[in-house]
């Protein structure tokens, strides 16, 4: 005994439609890579754009901070000159005010003290005494 087979074979209509089925299933399968595929690329460059935006955000942020603080040192560095001046003449004084005809000198003009032998002569007006 032989078998048969008791399914019908296909019409050839019915294998176009199914081809023809494949094919756009096909296209639309191939449409939809395209798509993803889209999808995909607009999602990075988005991604990008906003990694990039936040770079140039933050840098533009940094820059400021970096130019307060220039000025800042610049400030501190003239506030430095000045003090160091300023001890250099407070220094200086210093060597001054150990000589003893200095410490004379200073008397006489401030406070108005003379040695014992000398005879102070005291000028007033203007003109020197004229």
């Amino acid at each position: 005994m032989r078998a048969t087979s008791a399914a019908p074979k296909p019409d050839n209509h019915q294998t176009e439609r199914t081809s023809k089925a494949t094919r756009t299933e096909v296209r639309r399968t191939s449409s939809n890579r395209q798509q993803s595929g889209k999808k995909r690329l607009r999602l990075w460059a988005v991604l990008m754009i906003a990694l990039c935006s936040w770079a140039v955000y933050t840098l533009i942020g940094q820059s400021s901070v970096i130019a307060d603080k220039a000025a800042e040192l610049e400030t501190t560095r003239e506030a430095k000159v000045a003090s160091e001046a300023k001890l250099n003449d407070v220094q200086a004084e210093i060597k001054r005010l150990q000589d003893p005809e200095y410490i004379a000198q200073i008397a006489r003009k401030e406070y108005n003290m003379f040695k014992p032998e000398e005879i102070p002569i005291r000028v007033t007006g203007e003109g020197g005494g004229e």
